[in-house]
């Protein structure tokens, strides 16, 4: 799982926060659909996850009802077809960015875990055992909206997001694709981009930033290279050492599931995903400041066809 609840908050926590900890409370969380206590780890070699993640252990089970268990059968069926509707959608998904980093301190209801309204959900028909819709949550970070774009390829024109200051209202109007193309300047510069990571390219960073480098930017078919990459400068002046650590960390990371992912399926990529602002001179260069606007993830991307 990559996320769960704080059992004291019941607030979601990615798996990922925890490279931020200098103490991870291996009894402090449960499972975000139910109430079954789940445990961090960090590596599982079966799986080749390299981050960390929340496992039920050897004992645990989910509860009757819960969603999660189902989760990985949804995105299999969203890897083919789109699984949303109108009236909502099967499992629970980001729609809203809210820029907060404060924490509850309280839960929201004594004993019991928000999952109906952090969730939005609703069950179709009201009759018992009928499916369950969700209509959106909101999060802190844009990791799991990523997971969600990646994971639901036929849903990103109808399902909703919203970012502050980032135009759009659905993950494809949302999230903006930086290919092979000559990078121009964008009428509006700021966009939730994506890109694959560059696999040779190791980050260049000083005290003030970090430099990334991407595998996009103009292609040249004569030489079969590009041109010149797009760069994106981490404006990290005012981070922590900690959140340092982590954006690297999880570059590395990403680089090497996506290596290791890619002896099975060549297809298999690491992406670079970030809130960031087009330079206003140099249209090769994004600018971006805020950790939580920032992740990397290894996947197989799939961008289905508008016909």
């Amino acid at each position: 799982m990559d996320t769960a609840r704080d059992v004291k908050t019941h607030e979601l926590v990615e798996a990922e926060e925890l490279w931020n900890m200098t103490h991870v409370d291996s009894e402090g969380y449960i499972c975000r659909g139910c109430t079954t206590q789940v445990f961090p780890a960090s590596y599982n070699k079966q799986r080749n996850k390299k981050r960390p993640y929340f496992s039920l252990g050897p004992v645990n089970k989910h509860k009757v009802g819960c969603d999660v268990d189902g989760a990985e059968k949804v995105v299999k069926r969203a890897r083919k077809a789109r699984v949303g509707t109108p009236e909502g959608f099967p499992v629970p998904f980001p729609n809203k960015l809210t820029l907060t980093d404060e924490r509850r301190t309280v839960p929201d209801a004594a004993g019991t875990p928000p999952v109906r309204s952090s969730s939005g959900s609703s069950t179709r028909g009201g009759a018992e055992g009928a499916a369950k819709l969700h209509h959106g949550h909101t999060v802190k970070t844009i990791r799991p909206a990523c997971r969600t774009f990646i994971d639901y390829p036929h849903d990103r024109e109808h399902l909703p997001l919203a970012i502050p200051g980032v135009p759009g209202d659905t993950y494809a109007r949302v999230c903006w694709y930086l290919g092979s193309k000559r990078p121009e300047p964008f009428r509006q510069p700021t966009h939730l981009y994506y890109a694959a990571i560059r696999w040779a390219a190791k980050p260049v960073v000083s005290e003030e930033q970090c430099e990334l480098t991407l595998n996009a930017g103009e292609w040249d078919d004569e030489k079969k290279t590009y041109k010149k990459l797009i760069r994106v400068l981490v404006d990290w002046s005012s981070w922590s050492q900690a959140r340092r650590d982590t954006l690297l960390r999880e570059f590395e990371t990403t680089r090497a599931e996506a290596a290791e992912q890619a002896k099975a399926d060549s297809k298999v990529k690491g992406w670079l995903f970030f809130v960031g602002t087009h330079d206003a001179t140099d249209p090769a260069i994004f600018h971006t400041d805020d950790h939580r606007l920032i992740c990397s993830l290894a996947a197989k991307m799939e961008w289905p066809s508008k016909a």
